[in-house]
Formats: C-alpha cells, sequence, structure tokens
C-alpha cells in the first residue's frame, strides 16, 4: 500500500489533553510504586520520574536554544500515523511504556542536538520524526534510529517534498532508518537487546575490519529493509546505509 504524503500536513494526531493525560497516568503509575510498591518497585519507579525530569529539562533548554525546533520535537511524541489508523493507536499506547528506553534516548539525542546547534530541520512522516542534519563535509550519510526518533546526518539539502527525499535518497537510509521504527514498535524494551546494540557493534566491527565484516547481512539491518519495503512499496537494494 502507497501513502502519498505530498500535502500531508501533519499535526498532533491525539488531542494534546488526551496525550498529557495518558501519560499523568504513568507518572501517577510511577508514584504508586514508589509510595507502597517494594523495593524492586520504588528504585523502578524513582528511575521512571528521574528520566521524565531529563526529558522535560531537555525540552526547557531545547525550546530556549531554538523555539522552533525544539518544540517540534516535543510535538513529535504526539504525531501518529493516521493514515493507517490501527498503526497509529499501536505507536499511541506503545510511546507511553512499550517503547520507553529508546523513545527516552532517542528524545534526548535530538534535544541535545538542538542545544549544540546540530540541526537542519525536524520533518514528521508515518508518525516518525526526522531530525535532520544537512552539512557533514565529508560526503558520508549516516542514520541513528531510537524509538519514533530518527537521527540523520547527510551532506545534501532536504527537499521541499519530504516524502520524495525519504524514498529517493541515495543509499535509501531514509527508508532503512524507517525500518528499524517498525522493529522498535515490534521489540519494545527488548529493541535496543535485539537490534540497538547488536547494529551498532556490527557497525563498530566493520570499521574495525575494514569492511571484512559486512555490516549490511546482519539480520536487525536485513529486518529494517523488509520493513522499509513493506511500509514504502519500494524494493531496498542491497547496500545498506551506514550507522
Amino acid at each position: 500500500m502507497n501513502v502519498n504524503y505530498k500535502d500531508q500536513k501533519e499535526t498532533v494526531a491525539l488531542p494534546v489533553a488526551i496525550g498529557f493525560l495518558l501519560l499523568s497516568l504513568t507518572y501517577v503509575g510511577a508514584f504508586v510504586a514508589i509510595i507502597d510498591g517494594g523495593p524492586a518497585a520504588r528504585v523502578g519507579g524513582w528511575v521512571f520520574v528521574a528520566g521524565k525530569g531529563c526529558m522535560l529539562l531537555s525540552t526547557i533548554l531545547g525550546v530556549m536554544r531554538s523555539p522552533r525546533w525544539g518544540w517540534k520535537l516535543f510535538v513529535g511524541r504526539y504525531v501518529y500515523d493516521w493514515h493507517r489508523p490501527r498503526r497509529a493507536v499501536v505507536q499511541a499506547l506503545a510511546r507511553f511504556g512499550w517503547e520507553m528506553p529508546q523513545l527516552w534516548l532517542g528524545y534526548m539525542v535530538s534535544q541535545w542536538r538542538v542545544l549544540t546547534g546540530r540541526i537542519d530541520g525536524v520533518q514528521y512522516l508515518g508518525g516518525v520524526t526526522f531530525v535532520v542534519d544537512q552539512e557533514r563535509h565529508d560526503g558520508m550519510s549516516m542514520g541513528l534510529s531510537l524509538g519514533c526518533f530518527v537521527n540523520i546526518w547527510i551532506s545534501d539539502a532536504v527537499e521541499a517534498d519530504f516524502e520524495k527525499q525519504v524514498r529517493f535518497h541515495s543509499g535509501q537510509l531514509f527508508m532503512h532508518e524507517f525500518g528499524h521504527t517498525v522493529d522498535s514498535l515490534r521489540w519494545g524494551w527488548l529493541y535496543l537487546l535485539v537490534v540497538g546494540i547488536p547494529s551498532y557493534l556490527s557497525q563498530v566491527a566493520e570499521l574495525v575490519t575494514h569492511g571484512r565484516h559486512q555490516h549490511q547481512h546482519l539480520y536487525a539491518e536485513r529486518w529494517a529493509n523488509k520493513n522499509a519495503e513493506h511500509y514504502f512499496d519500494i524494493a531496498m537494494r542491497d547496500l545498506t546505509p551506514k550507522k
């Protein structure tokens, strides 16, 4: 199924009030664990509160540094793929628990890039937030997918038609990284163990062995390509973009 996003203007898909209600319920659960739970529950509750506090602080600092990009990153947590309603519902529910570890990391990395000024644009597509730096000078393209946040580093300009950029960018980097977000939804709390860390180590191994280890052959990279093929209805090339 092809989805034409050419004229799409993605906004906050769920009313902000409902989003904050769901978020508030997670805080209630954390405080109940802290007050009435056992030792493990209390530790988990405090870790949750500390993580959310870091996200709040990074949001405030990011908006102060760049109101446009900092706010768009915050909104990205509430943007879903309503062209595919069932997928949108899964995204909305997963972000408040199931995808929490990698989403937290993705959001913190993205806001850090705002704070350091290494960001040229924030785009939404299919419920995924793309954070783009188009000023790499070595000609390489790299991506990092964590939760619903995809950080991209490229050396060419982002086109006005972002869907076209995603579909036809050299090396298919955007689609490949989008494919990882599908596995984030699928694996939830296990994503970093099953996909994220093995993918990172595989990339390091390719660099250390000067290409003798083929990163694109890793199961997680093949999964990402298959996910992208299914979503965008486009055959992926054998060459997997560098991460």
